[in-house]
């Protein structure tokens, strides 16, 4: 559920969680950046070359983009936002309203991508939470400011909107809203003249269908908004959820003037979402009007998106932006006045079965997390829990959340539960791992890995081993010097591993630092009489980047005697990008003399044969030439159930 938040969308205006809103609005300095511009949209295809810029059809539909020619309008805008059950008492809202004065300038752009800048001024604003004005004196100026703020959007030459360019301190309250006034006042025009056509559009929920319409009268239109076929996120436009269920009732009165620039629009939209069980309902109301009072020259204006482009923040109409939460009011919220022992009571009350219990753990361990981070003394009381604690899936929640929580004190309890000899080895296997994964490791949690390494019990020692390459690439994340010192220690423990097992163990941890400098070692590992040592070598080139590593992969799938250490280099490529690994790839699957090392490739072949070209082709000669009648079906198979992938809206 706490990932799908991105599902409550703005959808007429704003989005507001919790009382973010008015942090932002209040703080002046540090306001939260729009996210980065997505993927490029699909959008309605560009006019025909006859119909460039200058033209004007029979109806005066087709747009005249002049550079330095500016519309202006009176604006009239009311959007609302409700949350929860509709007729609910209780249900938040949230009202906008504002009346003054839009301009729209042409202000660049080439082939079919115009640029306009649009500039508000505003006579009235009302901005209300419950009912009540949730603008003070500090941050009604500041919300001015920002709407008043010159912007740019970026057309196609039909009149769609496409991206949004806003200044990069812009809060997330105004940017949605000035997205939301300008999807709702774009036309787009048809390819060639017609009274009725359909296109695609974009807006602050996402890309939607629409349908316009000819009426009776000089250049008159109206568009009804007919369904949303994606929906906007935070990283840009994301297919429908099935729990999701959107309505919408929305239509446009455009009237035109001859160059096709509005003369006057009036919208209303009603907007309903529903995104499944956990998550309010969202409920907007919408309506502007414009209508033109001037028409100006504006040759400075030209370029002048170019010239600010680098201090302005780019996304895609459809790309969501949040408001940022309390992060204490999110964690309050998650614990909701639990205390641990609350919370371990109900992790010991669920049901045996892991199907039935594993949604359940999941927000049990997120409530821990939660208070563990609110309340950082509550850690303290996990060792003495932990005695006697039979119940895997209590232990290791517990032990998951201390690391999830990774606060000094979560840290501190998961050294003392690991060097504790009185509880069973599986659990201090368990709070070993959690060490080895904590996102700011001590040097606490490090001593008692350290001191782990060392013991004569093979589980704790291999895990507080590996756990030690964990920890090494979390402190280089987190550009902590120590991690140098870690990562010569890991290096030297290959070198000084008395036995093959060992030595493998030890580059198994060195693999788990992802950090190049370990190449060195594993290169050297990669001509070691032991098969085993060799296998293991491979393997931990698997999160090392760099070509280095793909060569050295492809080596070993070519050339190593022992089909064992092939299947660990296919492996190991499995967790890279396989593009440069390819040639290697296809020789193995061609000219490798076991069948149990080219199924390996089938394998990864046919996991990635939709976003690999050269995957089909190879699989297809497998299935036709291979000598192994497994590795035939198997390479067959994969391209049986074969699907495309679906077509962009």
């Amino acid at each position: 559920m706490f990932d799908r938040r991105w599902l409550v969308p703005s959808l007429s205006a704003v989005l507001l969680l919790g009382s973010g809103v008015y942090w932002t609005l209040a703080k002046e300095s540090s306001p939260a950046e729009p996210p980065a511009a997505p993927a490029a949209v699909t959008a309605p295809p560009a006019a025909p070359a006859q119909q460039g810029a200058g033209a004007v059809s029979s109806e005066g539909r087709v747009r005249t983009w002049s550079a330095g020619t500016q519309f202006v309008y009176t604006l009239s805008a009311e959007q609302k936002v409700t949350f929860g059950q509709q007729g609910a008492s209780t249900s938040p809202s949230l009202h906008l309203a504002l009346d003054g004065e839009l301009s729209m300038a042409v202000v660049g752009g080439q082939g079919d991508r115009l640029e306009a800048q649009f500039q508000l001024r505003s006579d009235r604003l009302t901005f209300e939470a419950e009912g009540q004005d949730a603008l003070d004196a500090k941050s009604r100026p500041l919300m001015l400011a920002h709407l008043q703020a010159p912007f740019y959007v970026t057309f196609n030459r039909q009149g769609a909107a496409l991206l949004g360019h806003f200044e990069r301190n812009l809060d997330p309250v105004t940017q949605n809203f000035l997205r939301t006034l300008v999807a709702s006042t774009q036309f787009v025009t048809p390819n060639v003249p017609k009274e009725a056509w359909p296109a695609q559009e974009l807006d602050v929920t996402g890309l939607y269908a629409a349908q316009y319409r000819q009426v009776p009268g000089a250049r008159k239109y109206e568009k009804t908004k007919e369904r949303y076929l994606r929906m906007a996120s935070p990283s840009g436009l994301q297919n429908l959820d099935a729990s999701v269920r959107i309505t919408v009732d929305a239509s446009a009165s455009f009237l035109l003037g001859e160059e096709g620039w509005p003369v006057s629009v009036s919208s209303r939209e009603q907007v309903s979402v529903s995104s499944g069980e956990g998550l309010p309902t969202v409920r907007g109301e919408g309506q502007v009007q414009l209508t033109r009072t001037a028409v100006r020259s504006v040759p400075l204006l030209i370029g002048s998106l170019e010239a600010r482009r680098q201090q302005l923040a780019t996304a895609s109409l459809a790309t969501q932006v949040f408001a940022p939460e309390d992060p204490q009011a999110e964690l309050r919220r998650l614990v909701g006045g639990a205390q641990l022992a609350d919370l371990v009571g109900d992790l010991r009350k669920l049901p045996p079965g892991e199907n039935e219990r594993g949604q359940a753990t999941s927000q049990l361990m997120n409530r821990m997390r939660a208070l563990f981070t609110l309340e950082p003394g509550a850690a303290a009381q996990v060792p003495a829990l932990l005695r006697g604690e039979k119940d895997r899936n209590t232990y290791s929640s517990l032990i998951g959340s201390l690391s999830a929580a990774s606060t000094p004190e979560a840290v501190q309890a998961l050294g003392q539960v690991v060097l504790d000899e009185q509880l069973p080895t599986a659990v201090r296997v368990d709070a070993a791992a959690g060490l080895g994964v904590v996102e700011k490791p001590t040097q606490e949690g490090l001593t008692a890995l350290r001191q782990l390494a060392q013991s004569g019990e093979e589980d704790l020692r291999s895990t507080a081993t590996l756990a030690l390459g964990n920890a090494a690439r979390n402190l280089e994340t987190q550009k902590d010097p120590s991690a140098d010192t870690l990562l010569r220690e890991l290096k030297d423990a290959v070198a000084t591993a008395p036995t093959p097992e060992a030595r493998a163990l030890q580059l198994r941890a060195l693999a788990n630092s992802a950090h190049p400098l370990a190449l060195p070692t594993i290169q050297e590992a990669l001509r070691d009489a032991s098969a085993v040592v060799r296998e293991a070598a491979v393997e931990a080139l698997r999160l090392i980047p760099g070509p280095a590593a793909d060569q050295m992969l492809s080596a070993s799938m070519l050339e190593d005697p022992v089909p064992e250490v092939r299947r660990a280099a296919i492996f190991a490529s499995s967790f890279r990008p396989l593009p440069p690994l390819m040639p290697a790839l296809e020789r193995t699957l061609r000219t490798d003399t076991v069948g149990a090392v080219r199924i390996e490739v089938v394998r990864l072949l046919g996991s990635n044969l939709l976003n690999l070209p050269s995957a089909g082709p190879l699989l297809s000669w497998a299935g036709q030439n291979d000598p192994n009648g497994d590795v035939r079906h198997t390479a067959l198979a994969f391209l049986a159930r074969q699907t495309p992938p679906p077509p962009r809206p």
